[in-house]
This record gives C-alpha cells, structure tokens and sequence, in this order.
C-alpha cells in the first residue's frame, strides 16, 4: 500500500529510476486520434506531433525534439527563447500542457491498439 502523504509521494517521484520514469510523461491524445486507438493518454517520444494547449506558447504545432526524464519536461520544435549573448535555446514544456496529434509510429513495439 502507498502511502497519502504528500512528502513520502514526492520522495518516490523524485528516486523513481529513469526507465519508470519514462511512463508517467504521459500527454492526452486528441479526439479523432483517441477514438480510432481507444486510448486517453500516451507517454510521450520523440517525433510525436503536438499542439500546446496551455501557457505562452497556446496553439503551437510542432514535433517533440528531446523528452527531460530527470525534469519531466519536453521541448517542441520552434518553441525557443533567445538568450542576452544571443544564442538561441530551447523551452521545456510539461508534456500536461500539450496534446498529441500525431504519433510516430515508425517504433513497432509501441503499444497502439487502432493503428494511425
């Protein structure tokens, strides 16, 4: 049994290993995309298309360029903030605040039951 404690549920997210990690990045797919697979949620990859439904950047499009295990974070093509020195960076995005348009199906093993 887990525990309800908020300090002892931040405690396991943050020793979680990477690997476990990976499936709690998860970001709800979109209504046509959701029914034809019958899923609500996916964890996230890398070439996934996404819409930002959330914060600054709401109704951006683009792919997924590096899924942050250790931060929980992705980051989206096209979202970048230039810097003071002017070098260009990229924006972390939580994968909560995106929905998932499109899935990169080129991994067979990825688990999605309709097909795309």
């Amino acid at each position: 049994m887990t525990s309800h404690k908020p300090s002892k549920q931040r405690k396991l997210l943050f020793n979680m290993p990477l690997h476990k990690r990976g499936s709690i990045l998860t970001a709800p797919l979109i209504g046509s995309l959701s029914e034809r697979t019958k899923l609500k949620r996916i964890p996230v990859r890398r070439n996934d298309e996404v819409t930002i439904i959330k914060g600054d950047y709401k109704g951006v499009k683009g792919n997924i360029t590096r899924v942050d295990r250790k931060g929980g974070k992705i980051f989206v093509e096209g979202i970048t903030r230039e810097k003071a020195d002017g070098t260009v960076t990229p924006i972390p995005v939580s994968p909560y605040n995106v929905v998932v348009s499109k899935l990169d199906t080129s991994d067979k093993r990825r688990p999605v039951k309709g097909g795309e």
